[in-house]
């Protein structure tokens, strides 16, 4: 019986990286679509797709939906963790920043959450935290400092990652303060619910060009569905539950540098040495705010 409600160690051991590894391919998939979409329409089909699934998901399982106030705090998580997080991911890529810098912007948040603990909170942090944000943005701004000159990164890309980071932020402190509502499979429909209906919104007004229905498009676009959208939150779900939630933490700070690998495997992205010593130092500013 026990043998049987445990997976075996090799599987404990992997279903963590392989949660990397989706997690990553979410930025060098959406690098690679929005060269057939404009970010907001392709955000408008994954939202919408990724809803349908999640919704299907919710009726087949027989789940619990969530009371109307649950229903509401889903709708605003959705706006904040989808619609801004990766609304301005999804922008700041179709302007050119590549993957790996958008995934360390971005992955900033738990230095940012220390941030806001300790001045708004007014919680003592310990030196290494404070170590650990000094470095961390020290880094960042290794890897920014060559954009910033002039023909370098678009001042707009930056900006539309830095507002993802708030937004993931906020929505992150948010949802940690919500009680449980309803089940995970019906909550996250709803957050997909507030993305579609925003989206769709913008693109009612958005005369940019047409999607290109090829066949990379989509390919990228149900990879970001299936791939990232549910199996990479599933197994997160599942990995919280196993009582990995500290370590999950952890593993997110390796998604720039997979991220970083993988778009020089699939795309031959280059990164200088300059930006690699600065992924560095922001993953290792990382780990000594959590430590």
């Amino acid at each position: 019986m026990a043998t049987a409600s445990h997976p075996s160690p090799l599987i404990e051991r992997s279903v963590p990286w392989l949660f990397v590894f989706l997690w990553s391919t979410g930025y060098v998939a959406v690098k690679a679509c929005v060269q057939y979409a404009p970010p907001f329409k392709l955000l408008l089909w994954r939202g919408g797709l990724s809803a349908l699934v999640f919704l299907a998901l919710a009726l087949v399982c027989r789940v619990r939906f969530p009371t109307p106030r649950g229903m509401r705090q889903a709708l605003l998580t959705g706006l904040l963790m989808q619609t801004l997080f990766l609304g301005g991911c999804f922008y700041a890529m179709s302007r050119g920043l590549p993957a790996a810098v958008t995934a360390l912007i971005t992955g900033l948040q738990p230095v940012l959450t220390a941030l806001y603990v300790s001045t708004a909170q007014r919680q003592r942090l310990g030196w290494r935290a404070w170590l650990g944000i000094v470095v961390g943005f020290g880094g960042v701004y290794l890897v920014l400092a060559p954009g910033l000159q002039p023909g370098g990164l678009d001042g707009w890309a930056i900006m539309a990652a830095c507002i993802a980071l708030l937004a993931v932020t906020t929505g992150t402190l948010y949802q940690k303060q919500l009680p449980a509502d309803g089940h995970v499979f019906a909550s996250t429909f709803f957050q997909y619910v507030a993305v579609s209906v925003v989206m769709g919104l913008v693109c009612l007004f958005d005369h940019s060009a047409p999607v290109h229905w090829q066949g990379s498009f989509v390919f990228g676009l149900l990879w970001m569905v299936f791939g990232v959208s549910v199996t990479a939150v599933l197994l997160l779900i599942y990995l919280i539950k196993r009582g990995e939630a500290t370590r999950v933490a952890t593993y997110f700070y390796l998604v720039p540098v997979v991220t970083a690998l993988l778009g020089w495997l699939l795309f031959g992205s280059s990164l200088s040495g300059t930006t690699l010593a600065g992924m560095v130092l922001a993953v290792l500013g990382m780990l000594l705010v959590l430590s």
